[in-house]
């Protein structure tokens, strides 16, 4: 090989050697050349740098003040009915209170019908002109509230007998009064001129108003002299 040529075939070394060296630095940085590794690494659904071919779920930043929201487990099987004496309880208690609102004497507001309770639904149908019945019911709430519902008035000039929670209570009253000597007639649950006379001696007695009909103060004040005859009474 001649001088000349081996001086040739240097010179075309460097040349090719400058050229690599120039497309690697210059042309393909580092930085760009990793982002093809990893994405050769990460298969064909790399685009490019920062997207994708096919779209993701991005999960969602709350802004200030605003909380994640949180999603309840499901829940699988049948929606068990609410109880009847759920209602009957808040029934209750709305009763007690508004009797409570009209200066009836209804006892604790707990939804809980006991004497004292029942006492009050008798004295606010008393006034009212209702038959007695002692009982919580809706159409009863209605009138407390309205003043007018659904209920037939009792007949003018004639006895309307008790329903059967009212003759308890008037069976309950009649035996407290046995008991402190007021009437020595045997319990019957008739509200009769002879329990009317024992209520207003009992009310004068215990400087309450005179009214000869039950109430929830009467029941009240009967509980505290002759509780065991109101008790034996209603079980």
């Amino acid at each position: 090989m001649t001088p000349f040529s081996v001086r040739l075939t240097l010179l075309t070394f460097v040349l090719l050697t400058g050229a690599m060296a120039v497309n690697i630095f210059v042309f393909q940085p580092p930085g760009r050349q990793i982002a093809a590794l990893d994405s050769a690494r990460r298969g064909p659904a790399s685009v490019g740098e920062g997207w994708t071919s096919q779209p993701q779920q991005q999960a969602s930043i709350p802004g200030p003040g605003e909380r994640s929201a949180v999603v309840p487990p499901l829940e699988t099987g049948a929606v068990k009915p609410i109880p009847e004496t759920a209602d009957r309880s808040d029934l209750t208690k709305a009763i007690q209170r508004e009797l409570k609102a009209k200066g009836y004497e209804a006892g604790a507001v707990d939804g809980v019908t006991g004497l004292v309770t029942r006492g009050a639904i008798m004295a606010y149908e008393s006034d009212a002109g209702l038959p007695l019945t002692a009982e919580p019911r809706q159409a009863l709430l209605q009138h407390i509230i309205l003043g007018s519902a659904q209920i037939q008035p009792a007949a003018e000039g004639a006895r309307t007998p008790p329903g059967a929670e009212a003759e308890a209570v008037i069976r309950a009253v009649q035996r407290a009064f046995r008991q402190l000597g007021y009437i020595s007639t045997l319990p019957d649950g008739r509200l009769n001129d002879a329990t009317r006379r024992a209520i207003r001696k009992f009310e004068r007695d215990r400087k309450l108003s005179e009214t000869g009909r039950i109430s929830g103060e009467l029941l009240a004040k009967l509980a505290t002299l002759a509780g065991d005859s109101l008790r034996t009474s209603t079980q």
